[in-house]
């Protein structure tokens, strides 16, 4: 026990590092775009960028992770992301460098997660996955409630370089521990499969889910990326008080993390495409209410609701293929099903930086994560069916 819990901490560590890096990015946006004078098409594609590599290297990842183990790909992807993160700081010296790091930052983020997802799978028996897995992604809240009101000290302190810089060297001295303090498989049953890729891309959980987490993760990263220049630029809100408007956001993420792995846990097994449904329709309503809400609480009140049910939607998602696929192939299923997720996180920054400087404002931006949330909720309705034997299912 002492075991798994010093694991799931340090695990959990180095996702607030991987969340810490895409939260400051939305507040680094501002004074990038008025150090190298970037249009909004531009400052999107420094966001999107970083989501295509991400994308294109999740698969490659996963087989990785099936193949040189959790914990290699644990620090490998720390030591990346650590790595081109602090490059990006010191080294982006033109619109160009900031591009080829952030693409290159991309590659290590995509080995974090499915990595996790195996460490899990591999340590925790089948009732007890959800609530771990949960806690790991319960990191996104606090990365998301401490991250504004860090990113804004920090960048006021030492600037957007700076700022890089130091969570570039975290990022290495979390991999540093890592390789002394997580050890490989604990425990837990193994399961031997031959499934290949062509098998696992049949069958409907991964098909499926892979849509739903694409959907959810544009309202996602597209919040998390343009909401601080929306609530300055477009309420007149100072950076200070965006700061504490997002870190509200992200309370009610890292609420709904903790509690959506254990009520789904407890309460809705079987049942969990039909959460995944009500939690994306229900955040659709309040991301859309955010846009009209004027005043700084009223705001907040709505994207802590939104966020509450799209990290309900997504704890949910992430983790019902550890129920449904076999253990030995859970990296290469999970870097199938997240490549959904940061294709999401592409598509939506760049899709919004056009809709923002085609339309002058934020209301088609705000329609397009509010119909992304209404997407996801269709996506998972076939999975509400009873399952057949083509999908595959986990014993222990």
């Amino acid at each position: 026990m002492k075991n798994h819990s010093r694991m799931i901490f340090l695990l959990f560590l180095g996702y607030v590092i991987v969340y810490i890096d895409k939260t400051v990015m939305g507040f680094a946006l501002l004074p990038i775009e008025k150090e190298f004078s970037l249009s909004t098409e531009e400052l999107g594609y420094i966001t999107g960028i970083f989501f295509l590599s991400y994308s294109l290297f999740q698969i490659p990842a996963g087989w990785l992770n099936d193949r040189l183990g959790y914990k290699a790909m644990l620090v490998i992807s720390l030591c990346l992301l650590g790595g081109f993160a602090f490059s990006f700081g010191v080294l982006g010296l033109s619109f160009a460098m900031l591009i080829a790091f952030r693409f290159l930052s991309g590659m290590g983020h995509s080995g974090y997660p499915c990595s996790c997802a195996k460490a899990v799978v591999s340590n925790f028996t089948l009732e007890k996955r959800t609530f771990a897995q949960s806690i790991l992604l319960s990191s996104a809240g606090l990365a998301m409630t401490a991250g504004p009101l860090v990113a804004v000290y920090a960048l006021a302190n030492f600037g957007w370089r700076g700022s890089f810089a130091g969570l570039g060297v975290m990022a290495c001295i979390i991999a540093i521990v890592i390789i002394f303090l997580v050890p490989k498989a604990l425990s837990g049953a193994r399961q031997k499969s031959t499934l290949s890729y062509r098998q696992l891309l049949k069958s409907p959980t991964v098909i499926l889910l892979f849509i739903a987490i694409f959907c959810i993760n544009i309202p996602s990263y597209g919040l998390m990326a343009w909401l601080p220049k929306f609530l300055v630029q477009q309420r007149g809100m100072p950076m200070d008080t965006s700061g504490y408007v997002i870190a509200i956001g992200g309370l009610g993420i890292w609420i709904s993390s903790l509690c959506t792995g254990w009520l789904v846990g407890k309460y809705f097994q079987d049942r969990e495409p039909m959460v995944i449904m009500i939690c994306s329709l229900l955040s659709a309503m309040c991301i859309y209410t955010v846009y009209v809400m004027p005043s700084p609480v009223t705001a907040s009140l709505f994207l802590f609701l939104g966020q509450v049910f799209l990290m309900g939607a997504f704890v949910t998602t992430f983790t019902l293929p550890m129920k449904r696929i076999p253990v030995d192939n859970m990296g290469a299923a999970m870097g199938i099903i997240n490549t959904g997720g940061t294709l999401g996180g592409f598509v939506s920054p760049i899709v919004m930086g056009y809709l923002i400087g085609s339309s002058g404002g934020y209301y088609s931006t705000f329609v397009f994560l509010s119909v992304a949330m209404i997407c996801a909720a269709l996506a998972v309705v076939p999975l509400m069916v009873k399952r057949t034997h083509s999908d595959f299912t986990v014993t222990e």
